[in-house]
């Protein structure tokens, strides 16, 4: 079977490759600020492929903001599972595209890796899920399990309208598992199952001092600067190790178990290894010990600074700004709320305010953490079929990322298996700059799906 299902693929690759680059080149890209009609054109593209790839019930699914989710099923028999696929059709902006080495959103095939915005995250995701239900109809027809299709428009923005979507679509939605194609695999050619996320939440601060700006030589000195004060206030939240000084802030996480702790230890990552992996510079000391580097990235919360603004760097003067802008964004361990820690980031911040400076703070919609039980047969089924697609084994992870849809799901649907696959690799460079796809554990990722739906048939 695994051989007969690596040859199809294989002849059949190059069509995946070239549907991945169709929907590449559409700048779906979801934050108010960019032409939103590009996320329309994509759902729009990804509804195409699935009405020509004889999917049923093809449509839309609208939130408040109108980015558009796409939906599609093939139902075989209600004796036969069903499989809620979800992966998305709006990316990151490209950041800075200077530094990219091909243009962003014309994918190019370069060595083993084909670059462009979207192809990890998660423009692959969903030709996964599209390819591995076309092989499964064409050898078993209606002997395959039934499967629905949920291609998200709006996660990279933060999934704002999509409980509103799984609420208002229930019914619709059923479903026995749902497959998260929106991960990625510890290392490339190291399949990998995804147990734990963090949640996220940021906060927008703004610091103000004056009505206007003023000139620094005349009026500086008795009006204190709200640049230095922000920073004071931004110093003052964790310590020099990283660790967040917010009291209680940390009440409710859930530590790792011993077993996850001996699972990390398993995977024998180094400092080394995450030095190159992330760019660290040589003279800079990480905060925690090498041991405790998976620990830190996907059971503990940290605080980040995403966006400092007082002035414009490009037009520097001699300037005393009237106020200071910063973004903060959070990372939450198992067991912390967004919605509580955020205010409370807002709350220790406002108390930190000095010499009366004005203070406003906008808190954006986060997502909390997640974590899956992976006792349940289908968590078995996939990483055997992941296993022998990649002919390596099978490693449950965890991830410092978030996928609101995760939490939603279950929510929604109760208790059952939410497996968390995808195809990023520590090399993808997802959210910056020369985004890449690893075209191996792309055609692995398809021929795994395919084994997993076989052996639910």
């Amino acid at each position: 079977m695994l051989t007969n299902v690596e040859n199809r693929i294989q002849e059949s690759f190059p069509s995946y490759i070239d549907a991945l680059k169709r929907l590449v080149r559409i700048p779906s890209i979801s934050f108010d600020n960019f032409d939103q009609k590009f996320v329309q054109q994509s759902a729009e593209a990804v509804k195409k492929m699935f009405v020509e790839a004889g999917l049923k019930n093809v449509q839309f699914l609208l939130p408040p903001s109108g980015r558009a989710t796409v939906y599609a099923e093939s139902l075989t028999s209600p004796d036969k599972p069903t499989i809620l696929l979800y992966a998305h059709h709006d990316v990151q902006p490209t950041m800075r595209e200077a530094l990219w080495n091909s243009a962003p959103f014309e994918p190019e095939i370069r060595g083993d890796r084909i670059y462009g915005r979207g192809t990890a995250d998660d423009k692959a995701g969903i030709i996964t899920h599209l390819a591995a239900f076309k092989q499964v109809r064409e050898m078993l027809g209606d002997k395959g399990p039934n499967l629905k299709f949920i291609i998200e428009g709006e996660e990279e923005s933060g999934s704002a309208g999509f409980a509103e979507i799984l609420r208002e679509h229930a019914e619709l939605l059923k479903c026995d598992a749902v497959i998260v194609a929106d991960l990625g695999n510890f290392a490339k050619g190291t399949p990998s199952i995804t147990t734990t996320l963090r949640g996220m939440s940021a906060v927008n601060i703004t610091l103000r001092s004056t009505k206007t700006p003023l000139h620094s030589g005349s009026w500086s000195g008795p009006i204190p600067d709200p640049a230095q004060a922000l920073c004071r206030m931004i110093a003052s939240l964790t310590d020099e190790r990283g660790n967040i000084a917010i009291p209680h802030f940390e009440d409710g996480l859930v530590p790792p178990t011993a077993e996850e702790l001996a699972s990390y230890r398993s995977l024998g990552y180094s400092e080394k290894t995450f030095r190159s992996e992330s760019g660290v510079l040589d003279k800079v000391s990480l905060t925690v010990p090498e041991g405790e580097i998976l620990e830190s990235l996907w059971r503990r919360p940290s605080i980040v600074v995403t966006a400092m603004e007082s002035g414009n760097r490009s037009s520097a003067g001699n300037v005393l700004q009237d106020c200071a802008y910063a973004r903060i964004g959070i990372r939450l361990a198992p067991g912390m709320n967004a919605d509580r820690c955020s205010q409370m980031l807002v709350d220790y911040l406002k108390a930190q305010v000095t010499n009366g400076l004005e203070f406003t703070a906008d808190i954006e919609d986060g997502a909390n953490p997640f974590v899956t039980d992976t006792r349940h047969p289908f968590f078995k089924k996939m990483s055997e079929a992941m296993a022998q697609a990649y002919k390596n084994e099978t490693k449950f992870i965890g991830c410092g990322a978030s996928i609101p849809g995760a939490e939603l799901f279950r929510k929604t649907f109760g208790d059952i298996p939410i497996l968390l696959t995808g195809l990023e690799d520590p090399e993808c460079a997802a959210h910056g700059e020369n985004e890449s796809l690893y075209l191996p554990d792309f055609k692995s990722g398809i021929v795994a799906e395919t084994l997993f739906f076989i052996s639910l048939a």
